[in-house]
């Protein structure tokens, strides 16, 4: 009991220290300007980012996008109660990074350099990395301008994680010396999941603080926000409305008060599951997809019928017991109880049967432009097994309302949004047989952009992102260990990974800067695998040695939020969570981290790639 007590005395000196810290470092206060309609040369995003408390929102893209059209970069007409279009156009000026993203998206998205306003939000793009990237642009020039700066500098950041280092020392002692068995490594463990609970608990006071020119700027757009609301009536004015009001409805937008144009304007929101656009036949309308309950659509006709029969011998057995029970309670002719009990049986099997035989009899060619892939979880043993059902929606042209049709993973994983394809399917049962891709997604290109690095600073949005020591001309000495005996590079190969995944990947290489999801001190030697096809699939492969391995051990429970489970015969000890694998052998530790848009792979697939890479790292030659 002692050691516990001890620990909570330790956790809580050390979070009075973060609240020292946090105090210190707060935004300064921001005194309203008085109300102006006169606009000042920072852009839409900078405005968001200094009256939101120095955070940005989701409005800044969409804000972004209004002040391009205002410029002219882009052009926004309306031409239907329910349809907008986007026009691109040359920019007349240079654009901002940051703007250049934006502008970037749409033209990837465009048909004939036009795009449905509704259709900014399509396309398979890694909407995480895009929404930092557009983050840290614009931070890059609030910096430049003198608007803000990092809350914490790295003197701060030292201490805090040093001090973080006292109690998680003193809660794994604590565990240490109350285990019945393996005390150390049960402390060790508990250790660095404590000393990763503390820092990610920090993080969240982390972010940008603003300046006093910042404060003084921010006043002074408030005053605008406060003569934009008194008469402007921007709440219900559409995007296109800003060929009449040109920029101010742009910084409305960034103010929070243009909230049907931002609606209207989706660049920095997931695509709707149920709700398409397409542009297939030529012009850009909504697509409205549904995805069958799978009790028997969405099922090949094997287990169609299987479960037809199952479902016919637990109805034809009910309708026998309460035939029963009506004929000993009102007096229900018996004969009729078994004959009842059997039609019931035969309607309930017959339906899957005969749509079964009428689809393997003349199944349909289907051509069309796919305008939803989704991969949702329907069971699972724990995080074992974990069962997913495949769909893919096709618009032909011929309805607005689609059934999304169920599909095999092997036929899923090479598709993209936005293929044009021919398909053989089972129009009953809804399911595809046979798929061919006829013409590629011009999504495929709107998951990259220019992203050079040039404008890629610290501004982390956790202190795990802080560098304590400064940052190696090696890329925190990935790039140059990446490559040595026992590092991420020997452990798998593409060619691992394509048998594995069914997905084909480029040589690995340098994990990207300020993404490491750990402490950069810890100097775990990371490599990081990207798809070479259109569906942004990636695996990470981190190594440790020492003591340091620990970490990665803990590593999938700290990324998934789940309780791993344990992988017997691999290694020294593995543990499996969703989409991770962490395994430890003779030569250190190493974690696997697959992330794909279609979740996590099965976990067969994850644990025949830690059976390669432990016989590469204890030495042995994989099974080919």
């Amino acid at each position: 009991m002692i050691y516990f007590l001890a620990a909570a005395v330790a956790a809580g000196l050390w979070l009075l220290l973060v609240a020292m810290f946090a105090i210190a470092t707060r935004n300064p206060d921001i005194t309203p300007g008085p109300p102006t309609g006169e606009l000042r040369e920072e852009s839409p995003a900078l405005v968001d980012l200094v009256t939101g408390n120095w955070r940005l929102c989701d409005e800044a893209v969409a804000a972004t996008l209004l002040d391009l059209a205002a410029r002219g970069a882009v052009q926004i007409e309306e031409v239907g109660p329910e349809l907008s279009l986007v026009r691109l156009r040359e920019p007349k000026t240079p654009l901002r990074p940051y703007e250049k993203l934006v502008h970037d998206h749409v033209r990837s998205l465009a048909t004939d350099g036009v795009v449905a306003t509704g259709a900014l939000a399509e396309g398979a793009r890694n909407l995480g990395r895009w929404w930092k990237s557009f983050r840290r642009k614009v931070i890059a020039e609030a910096r430049e301008q003198g608007l803000s700066r990092p809350r914490w500098n790295r003197f701060q950041v030292t201490v805090l994680t040093a001090a973080a280092a006292l109690p998680a020392l003193v809660c794994g002692g604590a565990v240490a010396g109350t285990a019945d068995k393996d005390g150390f490594g049960a402390g060790l463990g508990a250790a660095l999941v404590s000393f990763g609970l503390l820092t990610t608990l920090m993080g969240r006071l982390n972010g940008e603080r603003g300046t006093a020119e910042g404060a003084r700027v921010a006043g002074y757009w408030m005053g605008v926000r406060e003569h934009l609301a008194a008469g402007g009536g921007f709440a219900e004015r559409p995007a296109a409305a800003i060929t009449i009001w040109g920029r101010h409805l742009a910084y409305a937008a960034a103010l929070g008060l243009a909230g049907r144009a931002v609606n209207s304007l989706p660049v920095s929101r997931p695509a709707d599951d149920r709700r398409a656009w397409s542009d297939y036949g030529g012009m850009w309308h909504v697509v409205n997809v549904t995805y069958p309950r799978r009790i028997i659509r969405g099922r090949p006709p094997g287990q169609a019928v299987l479960r037809g029969l199952a479902a016919a011998f637990f109805t034809g057995f009910w309708l026998w017991f309460i035939g029963i029970a009506v004929h000993a309670l009102i007096g229900w002719p018996e004969a009729l109880v078994v004959p009842v009990a059997l039609l019931g049986a035969g309607l309930v099997a017959g339906a899957p049967i005969v749509f079964a035989l009428a689809d393997l009899a003349g199944k349909a060619e289907v051509e069309g432009r796919i305008v939803r892939l989704r991969a949702f979880q329907t069971g699972g043993n724990g995080n074992d097994d974990p069962k997913y059902a495949y769909w893919v929606a096709l618009d032909d042209g011929r309805a607005r309302d689609v059934r999304a049709y169920g599909i095999t993973a092997a036929l899923w994983q090479p598709l993209t949004e936005g293929d044009l394809v021919k398909a053989r399917v089972f129009r009953r049962l809804g399911w595809v047989d046979a798929i061919e891709v006829v013409g590629r997604s011009r999504h495929r290109e709107s998951a990259s952009y220019d992203d050079t690095g040039e404008h890629v600073l610290e501004a982390p949005e956790n202190l795990g992102e802080i560098p304590l020591l400064g940052r190696s001309p090696a890329g925190q000495g990935q790039e140059a260990e990446g490559d040595a005996p026992g590092g991420p590079s020997s452990l798998l190969t593409p060619a691992d990974l394509r048998r594995a995944l069914g997905v084909d990947f480029g040589p690995g290489g340098p994990f990207p800067e300020g993404e490491l999801p750990m402490p950069p001190w810890l100097r775990v030697r990371s490599r990081r695998f990207e798809a070479t096809g259109p569906t942004p699939v990636t695996v990470d492969v981190h190594t440790a040695e020492g003591a340091r391995g620990g970490y990665l051990m803990a590593l999938g429970g700290l990324i998934s939020r789940v309780q791993g489970s344990q992988v017997p015969g691999l290694g020294q000890g593995a543990m499996l969570y969703p989409g991770v694998i962490s395994a430890r052998t003779g030569n250190g530790a190493f974690a696997v981290h697959v992330h794909s848009p279609a979740g996590p792979p099965h976990p067969d697939a994850l644990v025949s790639l830690a059976r390669t890479a432990a016989g590469r790292s204890e030495g042995r030659s994989p099974v080919a």
